[in-house]
């Protein structure tokens, strides 16, 4: 009888031991599938990170560039309004030495 305890007591024991190894087993698979979704959103997050910075970037080539054609705009008009000043004095001038030929 005390023979059939201890085999019992043993099988017990070896259920535990065998409960315990699958216990482990999968906290390590799930720990395992925990690090891959963390990599994962890792990865996820530096790409959006990326995508902004290159959207920053973009917006900031962009506004240079707006600037830029506003300047040069800028200075075109004031050119056009020098070339119109200058031919505003240039007929002021014809008109002048034409009125000072018929007066002679």
């Amino acid at each position: 009888e005390r023979e059939a305890v201890r085999k019992a007591a043993a099988a017990a024991e070896a259920e535990r031991e065998r409960q315990r190894e699958e216990a482990a087993r999968e906290a390590e698979a799930e720990m395992a599938a925990a690090l891959a979704a963390a990599a994962a959103e890792q990865a996820e997050t530096q790409r959006a990170a990326k995508v902004a910075a290159e959207r920053a970037k973009a917006e900031e080539a962009a506004e240079k560039a707006r600037a830029e054609a506003a300047t040069l705009q800028a200075a075109e008009e004031a050119a056009a309004e020098r070339a119109a000043e200058a031919a505003r004095a240039e007929v002021q001038a014809k008109a002048a030495a034409e009125a000072k030929a018929a007066a002679e």
